[in-house]
């Protein structure tokens, strides 16, 4: 483990050599030079520092060397090294900057981080989310569901769950019985960093995102299927015409369909609810308004000012989070960001507000380990991420966020 003393002699011999080359070098630090060049681990680097070959090999790479991208590397590597040892690379770094002016720290650069152990480099990869949620019972127990689970499990006299790890499955073994008992209700909870699928009692489908959780009685009887949304899910619906099925968002808004395909986006901190419509047809209501829409266009509603209006999309941008993708058109980094956060399970910062306004447009492999959706960020924009642990910070290329 090397120590900040370290780290300065290593600056005092590369500013030594620096003098020596431009003449500049006395006698005492010669022979400081000269004693320092004789210990058997630096030997050999500084015989290869002298050698007139070697030295306009790395003239010709420090003049192509883009150093800003050298320490983004270097930063996006270091991102998780202890408080403690990172004021030493952030000095590294100044060193190094300096040193690459005159083509000897390209050298020392190597050196050092050939003597570096694994573990002083510690680069953590955060990975996507997996098939995850909790089955809560109309009597409050938690039953975990993962992909790594085969289960059967009873949550009423006459219907049972199939857990394959992916899917949920409600399976119905007595209509009569289950008309007739008492209504039961099961609350399937996906967290952040989850996703699962959900075949509910009627036989339609549910495709439950991050960080969202719904709610359904066990056997839908009476007029209508009703189920409660918290988060993001998209919806395939059996049809039945004679019990219109309907989506009920915190009590305020209300999505009723007879059988079709689209996606609701109603997360807690949003300020708006999304629906998109895939296929068929819905009724978005929101008091006594309603709006109906047609495939391939949106209602956004602004459930505080309870106003709303529908706008034209392309409905598979909306739904391509089932599909493996994130696909953005004109989006606030704010929203893409919350969207990764919940997939990723990460907290995001800003250090400028304004970041959160910029606009990006792309799409993103949703099972790609986060530092590659975030390097396609950054190749797209001038903002750069600093990640720590489970924490990204955003800033502009201009700015680099203290590290202390």
């Amino acid at each position: 483990m090397y120590n900040e003393m370290e780290y300065q002699e290593e600056y005092r011999m590369a500013d030594l050599i620096r003098r020596q080359w431009l003449g500049i070098i006395t006698a005492e630090e010669q022979a400081e030079l000269e004693a320092w060049s004789l210990q058997e681990e630096h030997a050999r680097l500084y015989a290869k520092i002298r050698n007139q070959a070697e030295l306009q090999k790395r003239n010709l790479y420090v003049d192509g060397l883009d150093v800003d991208g050298v320490w983004h590397k270097l930063r996006e590597q270091i991102a998780d090294v202890p408080v403690r040892k990172r004021r030493f690379f952030t000095r590294y770094r100044v060193v190094a900057c300096l040193l690459l002016l005159i083509g000897v720290g390209t050298l020392l650069v190597y050196n050092r981080y050939s003597r570096l152990q694994p573990s002083d480099l510690l680069v953590q990869s955060i990975h996507p989310g997996s098939s995850k949620a909790v089955l809560i019972t109309n009597e409050g127990k938690q039953i975990i569901l993962q992909d790594s689970l085969n289960q059967e499990i009873q949550v009423d006299e006459s219907v049972t769950v199939k857990n394959t790890g992916l899917l949920a499955e409600y399976c119905l073994q007595d209509l009569q019985a289950a008309e007739q008992a008492e209504i039961k209700y099961n609350t399937i909870v996906v967290p952040r960093g989850g996703e699962y699928e959900v075949r509910l009692p009627d036989g339609s489908y549910v495709w439950m995102n991050a960080d969202s959780e719904i709610r359904f009685p066990v056997v839908f009887t009476g007029q209508t299927r009703q189920v409660s949304l918290k988060g993001e899910a998209y919806f395939k619906v059996e049809k039945d015409s004679l019990h219109p099925f309907i989506v009920n968002v915190y009590d305020k808004l209300k999505v009723e369909v007879l059988g079709t395909e689209f996606n609701v986006q109603a997360y807690s901190g949003d300020e708006v609810v999304k629906t998109t419509l895939n296929c068929g047809k819905v009724r978005v209501m929101m008091g006594k308004e309603a709006l109906e829409l047609a495939p391939e266009q949106q209602a956004v509603c602004d459930l505080r000012h309870r106003r709303f209006h529908k706008i034209e999309v392309n409905a598979n941008y909306f739904s391509a989070w089932k599909d493996g993708k994130f696909i953005f058109e004109d989006e606030p980094l704010e929203n893409i960001l919350n969207s990764l956060a919940r997939w990723y399970n990460i907290s995001v910062f800003y250090q400028n507000e304004e970041l959160k306004n910029f606009h990006f447009t792309g799409d993103l492999e949703r099972y790609d380990d986060f530092s590659v959706a975030l390097r396609m960020l950054e190749k797209a924009t001038n903002i750069r991420f600093l990640v720590t642990g489970r924490t990204a910070v955003s800033y502009t290329h201009l700015t680099l966020p203290t590290i202390a």
